[in-house]
């Protein structure tokens, strides 16, 4: 006889193991981001004055200090790996999700090929929730990039409170555009 807190267990494992496709996407697109911004650090380019420590900001500093100086903070400590190996398995977990059966080169084709742009002016089933969702999830994008070069600034919290509200908001009008009309 199964016990139900083992299988809740299992089942868990499984969910973070082997994602559903939005879970992919985010693990995907998360572990992405996170790389970008560990090899920002790396390189010196994530803040004007500051280096990042990921152990420190992951464990709310017990470790160590999450911001040092940019001249007298280490530039590699274990907290980055360990950070960088946590981004590298969300993106080859998301990617071997996504990708499933087809495998990695046909799912790689098809975002090259996606017409995703088409969403930006072209009303279709979705209709004008579909273009306003699409417009906000770009805008959210380019606005994060923008000020992140301009200013190297990519770990401002206002600029993420900005992006991330925007993109919630196109996610949302996206996702609404998919739900039919009963009457």
């Amino acid at each position: 006889m199964s016990n139900d807190g083992e299988n809740a267990e299992d089942d868990l494992l499984s969910i973070l193991t082997m994602p559903s496709r939005t879970l992919a996407n985010w693990y995907f697109w998360l572990g992405c981001l996170g790389l970008m911004l560990a090899i920002l650090n790396l390189v010196g380019q994530i803040h004007p004055s500051y280096h990042v420590s990921w152990g420190g900001l992951l464990t709310f500093e017990t470790w160590n200090a999450t911001f040092g100086h940019k001249d007298t903070a280490a530039a590699f400590v274990l907290g980055d790996a360990i950070f960088m190996l946590g981004c590298l398995f969300f993106v080859g977990t998301g990617a071997r999700s996504l990708a499933g059966d087809d495998g990695i080169g046909n799912w790689i084709m098809s975002m090259v090929k996606s017409e995703w742009y088409l969403d930006l002016i072209e009303p279709k089933e979705g209709g004008w929730s579909l273009i306003l969702g699409t417009w906000s999830m770009l805008v959210s994008i380019v606005f994060y990039f923008y000020w992140g070069i301009i200013h190297m600034a990519w770990i401002d919290p206002g600029v993420y409170s900005i992006a991330i509200s925007v993109m919630a908001v196109g996610l949302v009008l996206r996702m609404l555009s998919t739900i039919e009309n009963e009457e």
